[in-house]
């Protein structure tokens, strides 16, 4: 709707979790490589957590694109909500294979199977569960911590990642036959107002924006990061209705005025 007005060619602010809109803040850059890390040196298990909207969910999905297809086979859980079943059944699902049992000893077997003729192939397999901090109840954490046992006597035959929101670290305390286990733990933290600003720069230069320096003023980023306390998802709400709001009243900048109005109307709160 606003795109051609401040010469775009999409909107720079959608909320799908696209690799090519995350900005990679030192928070960011250090939660990638502490998965990556965990993952390529088979550390069995890891952790991030970290409030809502902080942008989990897009590192995991830049983490995907930056291991090789050819040595790794991933599983992606994106409903946690689970019974132990079948959430099995669904890493044996995605890694191709279809078994009616419900047996969770038949189930582990047939998966303890499959990671052996990966590892055979010279590939591991990486379970990633998204939004882990909603998995119902311990004993599917336990179900998860089973997969650790399949291993040979010097190496893990699967990775598994959970991310989750803070209270993600709470359920793990209940199960620390998991907890400890993990061997990489590491929480986002939120952008500060000099990433709030590269970050909002970032994706307006990746949605096509040209012009020699952002339509954002230092004041309306700074209305937008205190705001958004800094969380990735709320600034590009923010910064999405600005843009829209600008173009309705043809404005050449979105300045403080604007975005503390925006702040208001949007979030119930004075910027």
């Amino acid at each position: 709707m606003y795109e051609q007005y401040w010469g775009l060619n999409e909107s720079p602010f959608a909320l799908t979790p696209d690799p090519r809109y995350l900005y990679m803040s030192r928070a960011h850059e250090d939660a990638l490589m502490m998965l990556h890390y965990a993952i390529t040196r088979n550390k069995g298990a890891a952790m991030l957590a970290g409030e809502i909207g902080l942008g989990k969910t897009t590192i995991s999905r830049k983490l995907i694109e930056t291991l090789d297809p050819v040595l790794y086979r991933m599983v992606l859980i994106v409903n946690p909500l689970l019974t132990p079943a079948q959430m099995m059944k669904e890493i044996l699902s995605q890694l191709d294979i279809d078994i009616a049992s419900r047996n969770r000893q038949v189930l582990l077997q047939r998966l303890h199977l499959a990671l052996l003729e990966h590892y055979d192939k010279g590939r591991r397999v990486v379970v990633m569960v998204d939004e882990a901090h909603l998995v119902r109840s311990a004993s599917t954490l336990e179900e998860l911590r089973l997969l650790l046992n399949c291993q040979m006597n010097d190496q893990f035959l699967i990775s598994l990642i959970l991310l989750g929101q803070s209270e993600l670290r709470d359920k793990l305390h209940k199960v620390p036959a998991l907890e400890q286990r993990l061997a990489v733990r590491h929480v986002l933290k939120p952008l500060d107002v000099q990433d709030t600003g590269e970050m909002i720069t970032h994706r307006m230069r990746v949605a096509g924006y040209i012009g020699e320096k952002s339509p954002f003023t230092p004041d309306a980023i700074h209305n937008i990061h205190k705001a958004s306390g800094g969380a990735p998802r709320v600034i590009c709400q923010l910064a999405d209705n600005a843009l829209l709001m600008g173009a309705a009243r043809r404005e050449k900048m979105i300045d403080g005025f604007l975005t503390h109005e925006i702040a208001e109307e949007f979030m119930g709160v004075a910027a």
